[in-house]
């Protein structure tokens, strides 16, 4: 797969201090050594992310023309789903990234209720979503279709920085098509398992740095 890569956020003369005025959200996770880290991890690098191709917010095909070389949309393995992504280049690793999914911003019930939307905390109890549901507002992203257990499961999504991205979780072989978890799930994971573990690895940073945890 022709992989282009790009920087989020460029960050010069980066301090460990930064940790106690990060956001959760400000973590990304590494697959491999299975842990969170910012920017860059320690032992594998920064993560790769994939770069959409560039179309113009407004055109009636821009979904679809966004797609990265080596994936291709067509109809999905699942039953009554529609269209779906799958890979036709070379195997894609282990904790690669794709994103953000574009789509437009909702706090409203249509939003709620759309398949193509995710849900966005922004501080504590505070929510939105990014609905990908207009075609010439979204990316590719949003038909890659919701996996009907665990084991066809090879994306996770999570929350960088208030954006949605998706992470392969496994490698993937070409002829093969990306799944995510339901949404519910995704849901589940930010607002328990996700929120433990990054309060786990904030408080150890604190704690090797003598910094107060105050504002977990």
């Amino acid at each position: 797969m022709d992989v282009k890569m790009y920087s989020l956020r460029e960050r010069n003369g980066y301090v460990y201090q930064e940790v106690s005025e990060s956001q959760d959200d400000d973590y990304l996770y590494s697959e491999k050594c299975q842990n969170f880290f910012i920017d860059s991890c320690a032992v594998h690098g920064p993560p790769t992310f994939v770069k959409d191709g560039a179309v113009d917010k407004g055109h009636p095909h821009r979904s679809a023309l966004t797609l990265p070389p080596g994936l291709r949309i067509g109809p999905s393995c699942i039953p009554e789903a529609g269209l779906g992504v799958w890979n036709e280049a070379a195997d894609l690793p282990m904790g690669l990234h794709f994103g953000l999914y574009e789509g437009h911003i909702a706090e409203d019930e249509e939003a709620a209720n759309s398949r193509y939307s995710w849900l966005i905390a922004n501080g504590r109890n505070c929510y939105e979503y990014v609905d990908g549901k207009g075609k010439s507002w979204a990316n590719w992203m949003r038909y890659v279709n919701c996996a009907r257990d665990d084991g066809e499961q090879n994306l996770v999504a999570f929350q960088y920085r208030r954006q949605i991205f998706y992470r392969t979780c496994r490698v993937m072989g070409p002829g093969c098509e990306l799944l995510v978890p339901y949404e519910d799930e995704y849901g589940q994971e930010l607002g328990s398992k996700w929120k433990r573990e990054l309060a786990a690895k904030r408080a150890d940073t604190r704690g090797k740095l003598g910094i107060l945890d105050t504002d977990l």
